[in-house]
């Protein structure tokens, strides 16, 4: 019987590494080697036309301080990511606690907001860089309804970064507006019910209900949503170049720096610094954000 289980243990075993080994490995050299590749490359001065790559130890990351190209993108970045994440997630929460009151319509409307979510980013970015034309641009004639002028969406360095925000919003908010509806789903009625018995508002039911029980997803959500705004690249590419953007091309985002200097100066090197630090600083603001959401005794 003993040699008949470790038979089926070791059989289960050799399952497990078979169905499980080419998708670690798949992930190994598409996600786990590059990082540490980028780590390795961040200490040396590798210009890719150039054979030789000398050791320059930290030096790259001491130029990270002068750079004022870097440190503008860094401040960018973090002031984009944080409007983008609680506009977005505020309102797919606002949006998905609508939902959940017209139950039986509910999923076409969740349909609605999620076709963005599947167009890629240059196709959107595109249809928004014609929304925001100046002279041609149906925003600018929509606000003129209000008494609003023309507004230079991506020529105005002041107000460049809250149109490129408008734009990931709307890219994304479907998105979020599902993970909160699933977990509205998941919280029982019968606790609201009591809730509302005891004479607690809506205010109350959202505080002391939904919330806590929802804890889970809205770390979640805030979790990838910095995530994927700490990375956001394709939009500020699309809607700052060519003659419409150019003149806002002075918006720098951490990404976009990696990218000017790996693929146009070919600073390898350098661009490694810029991406790991890029890294450490998305990690670390991750690990707060878990911290802050630990359950306390």
């Amino acid at each position: 019987m003993l040699k008949y289980f470790a038979t089926l243990r070791r059989h289960h075993i050799i399952w497990v590494l078979c169905a499980l080994g080419p998708v670690m490995l798949l992930f190994i050299v598409i996600r786990i080697y590059p990082i540490i590749e980028t780590i390795r490359l961040s200490f040396y001065r590798y210009h890719i036309t150039s054979p030789r790559r000398p050791f320059v130890g930290l030096r790259n990351y001491e130029r990270l301080l002068e750079d004022d190209a870097f440190i503008a993108g860094l401040i960018n970045t973090i002031q984009f990511s944080t409007i983008a994440v609680v506009a977005t997630l505020v309102l797919a929460f606002a949006i998905s606690l609508l939902l959940r009151s017209i139950e039986r319509v509910s999923p076409i409307y969740e349909l609605v907001f999620y076709i963005p979510v599947v167009i890629p980013w240059v196709p959107v970015s595109v249809i928004w860089k014609w929304i925001y034309d100046p002279t041609y641009g149906i925003l600018n004639y929509f606000l003129s309804f209000f008494g609003v002028g023309k507004l230079n969406w991506l020529q105005d360095p002041e107000i460049i970064i809250y149109a490129i925000v408008i734009v990931s919003v709307w890219k994304l908010l479907g998105y979020f507006v599902i993970i909160y509806s699933v977990g509205l789903k998941s919280v029982p009625d019968e606790l609201l019910e009591a809730v509302e018995i005891d004479g607690a508002g809506p205010i109350g039911r959202l505080r002391y209900i939904i919330i806590p029980l929802m804890k889970p997803i809205i770390l979640f959500s805030i979790v990838m949503c910095t995530i994927i705004y700490f990375n956001v690249f394709a939009p500020v590419y699309v809607l700052t170049s060519s003659a419409q953007g150019a003149p806002a091309y002075e918006l720098k985002v951490m990404v976009s720096e990696i990218y000017r200097n790996g693929f146009q100066f070919y600073r390898m090197g350098y661009a490694g610094s810029q991406s790991v630090v890029l890294l450490i600083f998305v990690t670390s603001l991750v690990f707060v954000q878990f911290l802050a959401f630990k359950e306390r005794k």
